[in-house]
């Protein structure tokens, strides 16, 4: 069924209505196909169980079910090569590719027929598009087609030639090409849903991006340098050194500004780069600056829109923009396409709703329409709620568990506290330690001490400073941990922690049967 949603978003009524003109009757598919078509773009089904019911109701009719589903998702195939996929807000690059794909299945079609010579105007014109926009697969693909023509069936030596080195030059670059994407996956893969650090990754980021460095030098392909100095900046992202980083951004952003056209995907990924880099270092203005012209080159309610959206709301936070971090998260719960998200990215946005309600709750934020926009019963739900990273012991479980302990503080209910200490020192032991989240080891301990010390403010401040001295040691922006692990710098959580104390000693309650 997500496929069929996926067909039935590009392939709109509107469309349809329009390509009809063009198309034979006979290519479509049967009425209860159509009605299938209607209950997908109205959103009237979910699933594949709710649409049977609709059109067999009564009846368990799958392999029914099955055939129509087929009938109209080849349909839906077909009628992509009629519609006019050329939308308004697609810049020259991606009109092109959709342009070029679309004259290269004729090309393919007509070589079927021997229809030679129409194949080589129309492959000459693919291949002048391809290359001006780096197709480099689909270029080459074009001057082996001329070089076969030239070569066996004109006889043309000249051309043969000339095609020849082209089909060499283009070998060689679609080769680092694929050389570069295969390196990358291969490291982006080691932190899917796991935020915890790998130490491993530097030296291998570093051998990787050995293996490309002549080749950046050499070739100017888009595909090679995207993830060719995307590789180079994990070296350096995998170990926090945000002035590295930010310094190869901006080598790849020039790059990519040098082209004719807007490389907009490129440019969106090393200016979200840099964002990172600045919730770090808490430089809000050269943040908004990444992220504005970010947002510029993507399209709204798109997932990286909401990626970008995850970033700047880190940044406020950092920035200690608080309100504008109830804004941004406001605008994009709202948005009508956030429930389509991935589980695992709505659930980071149920751990911004809490800290958000936490800020709320201590007077950092004056909220417009706090029932509605954050509720205190989602946020009780919430913590028990967030099963995507349980197994993430070092990574996006400290911010839960941080926030736990902060709400509990926050509303005095000091024994629950006190019941979870073992617990907590327990994890704080064995899952933290100095080499990858030394400054979440630090706070937790410092959180720890408020029950030692009854939870007298002055008493409190006296016992932590041990912890608090070694936090300052290890300065956020030295720190060897992921950027959206420490969601709100912890100076400040400390400091909102004490606000919430008073100066009287907390005894905790006799327990029955004791």
């Amino acid at each position: 069924m997500h496929a069929l949603r996926e067909l039935v978003s590009i392939v709109t009524k509107q469309k349809l209505r329009a390509a009809s003109l063009l198309t034979v009757k006979a290519l479509q598919p049967g009425p209860l196909s159509m009605r299938l078509y209607d209950l997908v773009a109205e959103s009237k089904v979910e699933n594949d169980d709710q649409a049977m019911a609709i059109l067999y109701p009564g009846e368990q009719r799958n392999v029914s079910y099955l055939r129509i589903k087929k009938s109209l998702r080849d349909y839906l195939v077909q009628m992509l090569l009629v519609i006019d996929l050329n939308l308004p807000h697609y810049n020259a690059r991606q009109k092109a590719y959709f342009e070029c794909y679309k004259k290269w299945g004729a090309i393919k079609l007509l070589l079927g027929k021997n229809a030679h010579l129409t194949t080589l105007e129309l492959a000459d014109e693919v291949l002048r598009s391809a290359l001006r926009f780096d197709f480099i697969d689909l270029a080459l693909d074009m001057v082996r087609t001329m070089r076969l023509y030239y070569g066996s069936i004109e006889g043309n030596l000249k051309k043969y030639d000339q095609y020849g080195k082209q089909v060499h030059h283009l070998q060689e670059v679609f080769r680092f090409e694929n050389l570069a994407e295969e390196l990358y996956t291969d490291l982006v893969i080691r932190f899917v849903n796991d935020k915890s650090t790998k130490r491993e990754v530097p030296k291998v980021a570093r051998t990787y991006f050995n293996r490309l460095d002549d080749a950046l030098n050499k070739y100017d392909s888009y595909r090679l340098h995207f993830t060719g100095r995307l590789i180079e900046i994990i070296i350096y992202t995998s170990v926090n050194d945000y002035a590295n980083t930010i310094d190869i951004c901006d080598k790849a952003i020039r790059f990519f500004d040098a082209k004719d056209y807007v490389a907009n995907v490129p440019l969106q990924a090393f200016l979200y780069q840099e964002m990172v880099c600045y919730v770090q270092l808490r430089d809000f203005p050269r943040g908004r600056k990444a992220a504005d012209r970010g947002l510029k080159l993507l399209e709204q309610g798109s997932f990286n829109w909401f990626k970008y959206q995850e970033l700047l709301l880190l940044l406020s936070f950092h920035a200690r923009e608080y309100q504008e971090a109830y804004q941004i998260y406001k605008t994009t719960v709202k948005h009508r396409r956030f429930n389509g998200l991935p589980d695992g990215i709505k659930q980071t946005w149920k751990i911004f709703e809490a800290y958000l309600f936490y800020l709320i709750q201590v007077g950092r934020i004056k909220p417009d329409d706090p029932e509605t926009v954050i509720s205190r019963i989602r946020i009780m739900r919430f913590l028990n709620d967030v099963p995507l990273f349980s197994k993430d012991r070092r990574g996006m479980n400290i911010p839960i568990l941080n926030f736990h302990i902060l709400y509990l503080i926050l509303t005095k209910e000091h024994d629950v506290v006190i019941d979870r200490m073992k617990a907590i020192q327990k994890y704080s032991s064995r899952y933290l330690k100095k080499d990858d989240n030394y400054r979440s080891n630090c706070f937790i301990k410092m959180l720890l001490e408020m029950p030692d010390a009854g939870f007298h403010r002055t008493a409190v401040i006296r016992h932590a400073d041990k912890y608090v001295k070694m936090l300052k040691r290890m300065p956020l922006d030295f720190a060897n941990q992921s950027h959206d692990i420490e969601l709100i710098p912890y100076e400040d959580l400390w400091q909102m922690a004490l606000d919430s104390l008073d100066n009287t000693i907390y005894k905790p309650k006799a327990r029955k049967g004791k």
